[in-house]
C-alpha cells in the first residue's frame, strides 16, 4: 500500500507541473485585459464629460454658437486629459473635439485615442506563437452631443 501511494504523489506533481504554467497565464490575461478595459472607461467618461459640457452654454450669448461649442468642448477636454493617468495621457494619440454634421443635425464628436504599438503591458514572447496576452493596436472612443 504504501509504494501505491508514492506513486500516485509523483502524478499529482506531475499534473500540478503541467496546470500551473496555464493557471498562471489564465491570470495574467484575465489582469491585462482587465487593465485594458479600464483604461477604456477613463478615456470614455472624459469624452463624455467634455462632450456634455456644452450644455451649460447659452445659445442666446453667442453669434457663433458652433465655434463656441468647439472652443469650449476642446478647453474642457484639455482640462480632463490632463487628470489622466500618466501611464495613459502620454500615449494619446488623438485628441479632438468637432463639428460633425450627420443627416442635417449639427453634433459636437470628442474622440481620443492611445498609441497601442508598444503594448499596454508587458507580454511574454512565446515563439513561433507570437506574444501572449494579445493586445489592441489602438484604444480609442468616441462621444457625441447634438446642439
Amino acid at each position: 500500500m504504501q509504494i501505491s501511494r508514492n506513486r500516485n504523489a509523483g502524478v499529482v506533481a506531475l499534473e500540478f507541473i503541467f496546470i500551473l504554467p496555464l493557471l498562471i497565464g489564465l491570470l495574467y490575461g484575465a489582469l491585462v485585459y482587465g487593465l485594458l478595459f479600464f483604461h477604456k472607461l477613463e478615456m470614455q467618461q472624459v469624452v463624455d464629460r467634455a462632450s456634455s459640457s456644452v450644455f451649460f452654454l447659452d445659445r442666446r450669448q453667442h453669434q457663433t454658437f458652433s465655434d463656441e461649442v468647439v472652443a469650449h468642448s476642446k478647453a474642457s477636454l484639455g482640462k480632463l486629459v490632463a487628470g489622466l493617468p500618466t501611464r495613459l495621457r502620454t500615449r494619446l494619440s488623438e485628441q479632438v473635439c468637432e463639428n460633425v454634421s450627420s443627416g442635417g443635425v449639427d453634433m459636437l464628436e470628442c474622440r481620443l485615442s492611445a498609441d497601442g504599438t508598444k503594448p499596454f503591458l508587458p507580454q511574454l514572447k512565446l515563439g513561433f506563437l507570437g506574444s501572449f496576452p494579445p493586445q489592441p493596436a489602438e484604444l480609442s472612443v468616441t462621444a457625441a452631443v447634438a446642439f
